[in-house]
């Protein structure tokens, strides 16, 4: 099961190979944007059903993100390769010669979940909110190329940069979880990018298994943790959260590139609170 890259323009169509042999269907060039890279937006058409998904443009220039200048296949729908804009109810990323499997079975799984939460204190508590940004493209998503082959795998490494203000007002970080995916994410950082000072920076922990004393829950066999900054009270042993409001935030993801893959995700994931104490 294939699909249709249509991109928009408002003169006539040309029809150009498919950048994506391996998939049925064809690809119309309708607008071309200058300067050729990033050339070219439009949307995914399903060839079944004719659904169609917009692909907007989605890379912003340096140094707000280095992956359009750095010509991230992700920044343009003629190497669009693969990612959330093709990942959909009822569309199916096979190749051409695939059959889809389990036609008549629907796959069943299940999520479990356990909340820890404490009654609302107005002289412990203070309202927090999420800020989520990135460093991608739409969601934050890019593509890490594979690394040369032969390089040691500690050597296989991928990276990307950013520089993101926050909102003005009187934003105070109190926590912070980066999203990105196991096992190929290794770090992310957050720099004050005027002053250069670290923020917060989160890696990657693989459990080994080590730990027979119990001092260390996340050294957990075959399980990845990726453990979050906290501020707070000091009470508790926690950093003051440092007020961030106007502030330009240097942003650094590390990803391992043994394999070449799509849809990673740079996406820092803030919880802040418009006041550092009570």
């Amino acid at each position: 099961m294939g699909y249709e890259i249509v991109l928009g323009q408002p003169a006539a169509a040309t029809v150009a190979p498919n950048p994506h042999p391996q998939t049925r269907g064809r690809v119309r060039l309708l607008r071309a944007r200058p300067p050729l890279w990033p050339g070219y937006t439009g949307t995914i058409k399903h060839p079944t059903s004719g659904e169609e998904i917009g692909f907007p443009l989605r890379c912003d220039p340096y140094p707000r993100e280095t992956i359009l200048r750095d010509h991230n296949p992700t920044c343009d729908i003629r190497t669009y390769a693969g990612g959330l804009s093709t990942c959909h109810h009822a569309w199916h990323l096979l190749d051409a010669d695939q059959e889809i499997p389990w036609k008549d079975q629907p796959l069943t799984y299940r999520f479990k979940f356990r909340f820890y939460f404490q009654e609302y204190d107005t002289t412990r508590h203070i309202p927090a909110y999420g800020w989520n940004t990135g460093i991608g493209g739409d969601t934050a998503e890019y593509d890490v190329p594979q690394c040369a082959p032969g390089t040691p795998v500690e050597k296989c490494t991928h990276e990307i940069t950013g520089v993101v203000t926050a909102p003005a007002g009187n934003m105070h970080f109190v926590g912070a979880h980066y999203h990105c995916h196991a096992p190929t994410c290794l770090k992310m950082e957050i720099y004050n990018n005027n002053t250069g000072e670290l923020i917060c920076a989160e890696t990657a922990y693989h459990g080994q298994g080590n730990d027979i004393k119990g001092t260390d829950r996340f050294d957990e066999t075959g399980y990845i943790a990726q453990r979050i900054c906290l501020w707070g009270n000091s009470t508790y042993g926690l950093e003051k959260p440092p007020l961030m409001a106007g502030v330009p935030l240097f942003i650094r993801a590390v990803t391992n590139s043994t394999y070449g893959h799509h849809g990673e995700m740079a996406l820092p994931q803030m919880l802040v609170a418009d006041r550092a104490s009570l």
